[in-house]
């Protein structure tokens, strides 16, 4: 039941993906453009970029901070998109379940606590519980895709969930908006961070397609190969 898994990320020449740094060199409007033409069913970001663009500001506090433990999915509604957050011990506030029209569904952990998931239920919200004291990934996408009918799922996260994504070999294609400028700076998030293979070489790609856009961007697309 897994979904098609399309990492689509907006870079520098160098890797870095500080997007208020890249505004200046790439038109408005580009990379939801792009994006668009891959048709997901859904979106997927982890905590921090969830935090910084579409949760409120305070975080969630549990007032008994008992763990939840196993539990099942959560189906609040059907819907045509999905905003997936990954938030493995349920951080995030949120206002409704409803993510600039797309519905919101939680990824978390058994340690999240139990209130939070009432918290969820309470607004609407779906939710997946996978995993022990971190979220299981591969499990997690599964029930996505049995649960929610997703079949084409866009990895838009920092670069530390794309390297959990990568490294639990879940990505099925990279599609990258190369655009026409350089960082530089340390300590900038790259497009994958946080890789620990221990055979130390690159994942093999088969480039799929590059397209010129505007503003000198480059749209190219790999395909993941599999060992």
């Amino acid at each position: 039941m897994k979904p098609y898994i399309i990492c689509h990320m907006l870079s520098s020449v160098d890797g870095k993906i500080d997007g208020n740094a890249l505004d200046a060199v790439i038109g408005e409007g580009e990379y939801e453009a792009t994006g668009t033409k891959l048709e997901g069913d859904a979106w997927i970001c982890g905590r921090t970029t969830m935090q910084q663009h579409f949760a409120e500001d305070e975080p969630f506090v549990s007032v008994s901070n008992r763990p939840a433990g196993p539990q099942p999915v959560f189906v609040a509604r059907r819907a045509d998109s999905y905003a997936i957050s990954v938030d493995t011990l349920g951080k995030l506030r949120w206002s409704s379940g409803d993510l600039d029209g797309d519905h919101l569904v939680c990824v978390v952990s058994e340690r999240v606590p139990a209130d939070y998931l009432a918290m969820l239920r309470a607004k609407g919200i779906s939710y997946v519980v996978a995993g022990k004291s971190s979220v299981d990934l591969a499990e997690a996408v599964d029930q996505l895709g049995e649960h929610f009918g997703i079949r084409t799922l866009l990895l838009e996260g920092g670069g530390h969930i794309n390297g959990a994504f990568l490294q639990a070999g879940l990505i099925d294609e990279v599609s990258l908006l190369l655009v026409p400028g350089i960082d530089g700076r340390h300590d900038i998030p790259t497009v994958f961070d946080g890789v620990n293979i221990a055979s130390k070489t690159a994942v093999p790609l088969k480039l799929k397609s590059v397209e010129q856009r505007a503003n000198d961007t480059l749209w190219i697309r790999y395909t993941v190969v599999r060992s």
